[in-house]
């Protein structure tokens, strides 16, 4: 399991998305490289804020979303529903392409106790939305546009698969220095929908 989710590590999946969205540009499909970048960074900056949010103003048994699931989902599953949406339609693409890698990363999260079910659940989430916004930015790919654009992110992956960013144990410490009022006022800890309510 720790083979499989190390394909999910940001140690991977930073250069990775940054030579994906290069390839995309050299190839000459600006609004695909442009709809990569928001996509991508919008998912890992949704994740980074739900995390902080999560553990900073949760008890100490808060939740902490996985990021591995999402942001894996969004780069695997958004490679490959790009070109796969012009088959399917959208939908179908976001749910079989980004459903098929945040089950793989999932299991491989809860399998190595990095998460619970509830925490890959919230990264599925994200990681999806982040392909849906994807596809709906980038439209569909020009003729000219070929995967083999994006092989050098395959060598990537090759090259940085097992080194590990550990970034857990920072976001937990950056999560402690969130004010309480700051919290109050973000989080409604008494609301019986909230996850992080007081018990």
């Amino acid at each position: 399991m720790r083979f499989l989710t190390d394909f999910a590590d940001l140690a991977v999946l930073l250069p990775l998305a940054l030579c994906v969205g290069g390839g995309l540009a050299l190839a000459g499909w600006r609004r695909g490289a442009l709809a990569w970048a928001v996509a991508i960074g919008g998912t890992l900056g949704v994740i980074l804020v739900m995390k902080l949010l999560f553990l900073g103003c949760g008890a100490h048994s808060a939740l902490s979303p996985s990021g591995h699931t999402a942001a894996g989902t969004a780069v695997y599953g958004g490679i490959a529903a790009l070109w796969m949406r012009r088959r399917v339609g959208t939908l179908v693409a976001v749910l079989l392409a980004g459903g098929c890698v945040a089950l793989a990363i999932g299991v491989s999260r809860v399998a190595l106790g990095a998460h619970i079910p509830s925490e890959v659940a919230i990264g599925t989430a994200v990681g999806l939305a982040g392909i849906f916004c994807l596809l709906r930015g980038a439209g569909p790919p020009p003729d000219w546009v070929r995967p083999r654009w994006l092989l050098p992110g395959a060598l990537v992956v090759l090259a940085l698969h097992g080194t590990r960013l550990q970034a857990e144990p920072r976001l937990r410490a950056l999560a402690g220095w969130l004010p309480a009022k700051l919290c109050a006022r973000i989080v409604c800890t008494h609301c019986p929908w909230n996850p992080l309510r007081e018990q």
